[in-house]
């Protein structure tokens, strides 16, 4: 499969492999699932960064 080529080769996080494929997908409908499932992924990330960041800063605060 395209993706567990991609996988070996570089950093292995999916949102690359989908968008490498997303890139070449010709199929509209292909495509949108693709960009949802990039999305989804991303958004994922972001909430996961933001809480590592709330939990760097709460653990950074000097307790009273």
């Amino acid at each position: 499969m395209y993706g567990d080529a991609i996988m070996k080769g570089e950093t292995g996080e999916r949102w690359k492999i989908l968008c490498a494929q997303a890139a070449e997908e010709q199929d509209s409908e292909k495509l949108l699932e693709l960009v949802k499932q990039i999305n989804k992924l991303l958004e994922e990330k972001e909430q996961r960064l933001k809480r590592q960041e709330a939990q760097k800063k709460t653990a950074d605060t000097p307790s009273s």
